[in-house]
């Protein structure tokens, strides 16, 4: 497979009811308008908005029952993290500088929270080698930080090299509109630019900083420009046509809208969706939502003529549910009484991710957000006065539960879409990696804190935790889904 892909924009069905305010650029979905529009001056939109009940902005009392100030006290979730570290063999320092995070306290090794953190989430090389072709391999997937995913899929000819995509990439250092200041990596990039294979497709979930990045953008393009397309939701074409990328490059898709990319002379295709989140958009105050949000739906048709098709979803950012108890979510050391009464609440989870599944399948690879966003505790950082003594409060994770998907609702949002219609017989094991974590943080805590929710999430809901998966392992038949939090620059083989 060499050169770039054919590819193939189809209609879209309209989401019904409220997925857009301005529905003057639905028809940008249309190739031929596409193309012809041009310099016209096109009717600006009014903004997007959430469709569901579940989109729900915490009230001024509903926001400060959440806040805590002081001294937190010990959290259990942290706890659970670091007792995976006992009795393991203890490196007599730090790992160099261009392998560990840059926690202040790293240097007190090996017990400070830094230093737990860089013991438990570490950075490694990439390898982005693949299978060779006779294998019956699925997918390769590599977390590059944050929510930057590589995702290799077998060529769709023979004897070609795989399809290579991209998920919201970021190598800079900050995600702000300026390096001098701005919430900043804590794990360094594993890997440059340069240093990733051909690239066929880059899809961008929304354009907030930490998942659209400029410098990430135009590095990318100038070196693939004979290979890569990009993949925006609608209302993004303009950023990238600045960025001095080809407007021929640039697919620009409403919820649902579909897109196929195939090799020339062969009929197989990799069939992509463009499908919905909660969330929103905005690169300044005062653009709030004048740009789409979006998940993403692959669908890979095998390698062999009678194969399964594979299907992998990135959900970029997105919220799940709000939750107004402080004490959610459920924790260990409480009675089931008290994480029920945690779990329960008046306000309705988010419809997509059924709806997703249903249209389109269950899919055998979730890419899904685990943490919330890192501007909020940048701030916090910004204020040098120990917990005791800061005016600035902590916020339950349940807060930001609409926009921002913690732990314990990936792991439901995991069972949700991998339910398996009956009839279907016999399918794959799901699989999950963590994105969404454990890069811009600000203290060593957040690391242990996460992982800890997330083993502690998954031993409640009945899903298997785990840091990677066993040479061998094949994941045939349908057992307990599987949710991986792997290293930065760590790559899972399906």
């Amino acid at each position: 497979m060499s050169g770039m892909l054919d590819f193939h924009i189809f209609n879209y069905s309209q989401y019904p009811a409220g997925a857009m305010a301005a529905s003057a650029s639905q028809k940008l979905l249309n190739v031929e308008a596409t193309e012809t529009r041009g310099p016209k001056k096109e009717k600006k939109p009014t903004g997007f908005r959430n469709p569901w009940p579940s989109w729900h902005k915490a009230t001024a009392a509903e926001a400060w029952d959440q806040l805590s100030w002081g001294n937190e006290g010990p959290d259990p979730c942290v706890e659970l993290a670091a007792s995976h570290l006992k009795g393991q063999p203890v490196a007599e320092g730090p790992p160099p500088k261009d392998a560990r995070p840059n926690f202040g306290d790293i240097t007190s090794w090996p017990d400070s929270m830094g230093a737990k953190a860089a013991r438990l989430l570490g950075i490694q090389k990439p390898d982005f080698s693949v299978p060779e072709p006779t294998s019956d391999w699925k997918a390769k997937t590599t977390w590059l930080g944050h929510a930057s995913l590589l995702l290799q899929l077998p060529s769709l000819a023979p004897a070609g090299r795989p399809l290579t995509c991209l998920f919201d990439p970021i190598f800079s250092m900050r995600c702000s509109p300026s390096q001098m200041a701005g919430p900043i990596r804590s794990y360094p990039a594993p890997c440059e630019v340069k240093d990733l294979p051909a690239l066929d497709a880059v899809f961008i979930s929304h354009n907030h900083y930490d998942h659209l990045d400029c410098s990430s953008i135009k590095a990318i393009w100038k070196g693939n420009r004979q290979t890569v397309r990009f993949f925006v939701p609608l209302g993004n074409r303009r950023w990238f046509t600045d960025c001095g990328i080809s407007n021929d490059r640039i697919t620009e898709l409403d919820w649902w809208g579909s897109a196929h990319l195939s090799v020339p002379g062969h009929d197989r295709v990799l069939k992509i969706t463009c499908t919905p989140a909660q969330h929103g958009s905005g690169r300044s105050g005062g653009d709030t939502g004048s740009t789409l949000w979006a998940s993403w739906y692959l669908e890979h048709p095998g390698i062999a003529k009678n194969d399964r098709p594979y299907r992998a979803f990135f959900a970029g950012d997105t919220g799940y549910q709000f939750h107004d108890s402080p004490d959610w979510p459920p924790a260990p050391g409480q009675t089931s009484e008290e994480r029920q009464e945690a779990e329960d609440t008046k306000f309705p989870a988010c419809p997509a991710f059924a709806e997703i599944r249903d249209r389109l399948g269950p899919p055998q690879l979730l890419l899904l957000p685990i943490s919330v966003g890192a501007t909020y505790a940048y701030l916090r950082s910004l204020v040098f006065l120990p917990d005791s003594m800061s005016p600035v409060p902590r916020h339950s994770v349940g807060l930001a539960g609409a926009a921002h998907m913690p732990a314990w609702d990936a792991v439901r949002v995991l069972k949700l879409m991998t339910e398996q219609d009956k009839g279907e017989g016999e399918a794959e094991r799901p699989v999950a990696i963590a994105m969404h974590w454990g890069t811009f943080v600000t203290e060593g805590i957040e690391v242990l804190r996460t992982l800890g929710q997330l083993e502690w999430a998954c031993e409640k809901q009945g899903v298997e935790f785990g840091r990677s998966i066993p040479d061998g392992d094949r994941l045939e038949g349908m057992d307990r889904p599987l949710f991986l939090a792997v290293n930065h620059g760590q790559s899972v083989c399906i």
